[in-house]
């Protein structure tokens, strides 16, 4: 209550200064009472409520009034500040008035009280009951009665108790059986349950054993049978495939005795499986199915080369090889090949879906009849079914096979043995960085190129960054609809070609807007991102992917240099240079009037350097002029001094 009070209190500070009002700080909401002891009439109710109020003083006054049976009419007044009453059974609405003495009139805090009967019945069974087969029949029947020691409610007289009863797990909710019936062939030990229930529709059960004996030894059971099956999972190029989830349901109708429903779930670690239902009676009808799905890692087995390969599909230039890759890329179940499957599918490459829509992630089929005819979708069957008129031996149904299809995947280079098939022995396609050399909080395009002539049909990659060093803010040259952002800021890429794309080498593949949170090198920062996805390239006409790298060509002759980093400065600024071949390198700085204030010259080795001035060498604040010359190259510009 001391925390509803605090609430409330917060609620009103955010009020006028000007305003006064009563707030309701207790929850006013539905509630119910058990009857009291030894009345089944009636329980006792006891409530309040509590509102707080803006009005200087902070006295309330509280009323109610109840509905009794919530039918509209006020039967019950009063001005106390707690309802403490004996309520009749029912449903009943109780409304709380508040004032205060600045003469604020509360909202109503308004909802139903229930009293009802919380006590359901006692019950005390025999914990065990036998009886023996009657003959010529064969049968013994149960009756609820029989298991009953003793049974009483608080408001629900014996005589109009109901009772039930069932075997475990063989329904729900209060039994419709007063008596259980058992054959000849179910002899030994069972349990049962017991039940009863008030008037108030409270019920309580309790567990007891029935023992059905054939004493007489007249009632013989016949022999059982089984039924079992068997068959194999594979690929569509009929490799085995392992790890997938077998269901079979069987149900059967016995001459004798109650109907018969089984169930069997595994994962199966090898590829063929079998199945036994054993110990079915003879003489009796059986139905069932058997069905095959895996649930896996949508992306499994897809990429950009699949898009490839349902472009060429669609428009005629190569038809997929067999209708199990024909279904692979029908992702939107329309039973026909479209640039819609391309969609989805690329949506799924670059991070956009995290799941097919309309497709799980494997299909598991029985085979169809003709995989060379790319209109098989009316053969397509999930299911094996079998069934039995009458069950006299052992029967074996085999041959329940099932293709594995990975949807997306039209190449099918998807597995079930742990992951996608990488292996790629093809030289691979180097992109080139055109790396530069970039100071803290600069933004440039960085153009990414190709490094040969090639002619392709598509390609794949994902950018990842030093997000300390780098950030990766936009990209150019590419549709839109090829690129998609990950949480992390990083694109992934997936180019399918309407027609091959031919490229020169050196020629822009497309370019990165970069900025650069740190002094350094693009290189250092901005990689491939491998995990994300794999990067990749599809020769126009080729059957197989080429892997892509990410290089840096080589450097530029001569120096490059880079301007002071920071400017303006107030403790040091540092310049960078970069040298092909070992040197001197000049570094002198003016003022206005043209007078030299610094000057100084280094012999630097190859490669990267960076010169550090101190703000200690300028003689005051100020703006100044800087002259850094290197290998026949000379950088100057302005220097401020903070």
């Amino acid at each position: 209550m001391q925390r509803l009070l605090f609430f409330g209190l917060l609620a009103f500070s955010a009020l006028r200064a000007d305003t006064q009002n009563i707030v309701w700080v207790s929850p006013c909401t539905d509630t119910s009472f058990c009857f009291d002891p030894g009345n089944c009439a009636g329980g006792r109710v006891t409530l309040w409520e509590e509102a707080v109020t803006t009005c200087s003083s902070p006295k309330i006054h509280y009323s109610y009034k109840i509905d009794l049976s919530n039918n509209n009419s006020i039967d019950i007044q009063s001005n106390e500040d707690t309802l403490n009453l004996v309520l009749p059974v029912g449903t009943h609405q109780v409304i709380w008035r508040a004032t205060d003495n600045c003469g604020n009139i509360s909202q109503a805090c308004s909802y139903l009280i229930q009293v009802k009967d919380c006590t359901p019945p006692s019950l005390l069974c025999i914990s065990s009951i036998a009886q023996n087969l009657l003959v010529p029949d064969c049968f013994t029947k149960f009756n609820v009665s029989d298991f009953i020691l003793s049974a009483s409610d608080n408001c629900t007289p014996k005589a109009m108790l109901q009772f039930g009863m069932r075997r475990p797990n063989t329904g729900s909710g209060f039994p419709a059986d007063t008596s259980l019936r058992f054959e000849k062939c179910e002899q030994g030990s069972y349990p049962v349950q017991i039940w009863v229930r008030d008037g108030n529709g409270l019920a309580n059960s309790c567990k007891s054993q029935v023992v059905v004996q054939d004493n007489a030894a007249q009632c013989i059971c016949e022999q059982a049978a089984g039924i079992f099956l068997q068959g194999c999972a594979h690929s569509a190029d009929s490799v085995l495939l392992k790890n997938y989830t077998l269901k079979a349901m069987l149900q059967g109708t016995p001459l004798q005795g109650p109907p018969i429903s089984m169930v069997f779930e595994k994962n199966m670690p090898d590829s063929c499986f079998g199945v036994a239902f054993d110990s079915l009676p003879l003489n009796g009808a059986y139905t069932g199915w058997a069905r095959a799905f895996r649930t896996g890692n949508p992306l499994e087995g897809v990429s950009t080369f699949d898009l490839v390969l349902i472009n060429r599909h669609i428009l005629g230039q190569q038809p997929l090889e067999n209708f199990y890759q024909v279904l692979a890329a029908d992702v939107n179940q329309s039973k026909s090949i479209s640039t819609f499957d391309i969609i989805e599918i690329r949506k799924l490459i670059l991070g956009i879906y995290d799941s097919l829509p309309q497709a799980p992630a494997w299909r598991f089929i029985r085979p169809v009849p003709d995989p060379l005819n790319l209109l098989s979708f009316g053969e397509v069957r999930d299911t094996h079914f079998f069934s039995l008129q009458n069950l006299l031996v052992d029967t074996l149904f085999s041959r329940l096979n099932f293709v594995g299809v990975k949807m997306g995947d039209a190449n099918a280079n998807a597995t079930l043995h742990g992951g996608i098939e990488t292996e790629n022995r093809a030289a691979p396609l180097r992109l080139l960085l055109d790396d530069r050399f970039m100071e803290a909080g600069r933004e440039e395009w960085v153009a990414i190129r190709v490094s040969e002539n090639t002619v392709l049909d598509g390609w794949q990659l994902a950018l990842g960054t030093d997000h300390d060093r780098l950030e990766i803010r936009d990209i150019r040259g590419l549709p839109a609809q090829f690129v998609a952002w990950d949480q992390s800021g990083e694109p992934r890429i997936s180019c399918l070609a309407d027609v091959p794309a031919a490229y020169q080498a050196n020629d822009r593949l497309f370019e990165v807007l970069v900025r650069a949170k740190t002094l350094g090198l693009v290189s250092e920062a901005l990689r491939l991102n491998r995990q994300n996805l794999t990067a990749e390239a599809y020769p126009a006409g080729e059957r197989s992917a080429q892997p892509v790298e990410l290089a840096v060509p080589t450097p530029r002759v001569g120096a490059t240099i880079y301007g002071p980093n920071p400017n303006p400065f107030s403790a040091q600024t540092v310049f960078s240079i970069e040298l092909e071949k070992p040197g001197p390198v000049a570094l002198e700085v003016f003022d206005l009037m043209g007078k030299k204030v610094f000057g100084e010259t280094r012999h630097l080795s190859a490669g990267r350097h960076e010169w550090v001035l101190p703000a200690a060498v300028l003689p005051t604040v100020g703006v100044y002029a800087y002259r850094v010359c290197a290998q026949g190259k000379v950088r100057s510009g302005r220097l401020v001094r903070s």
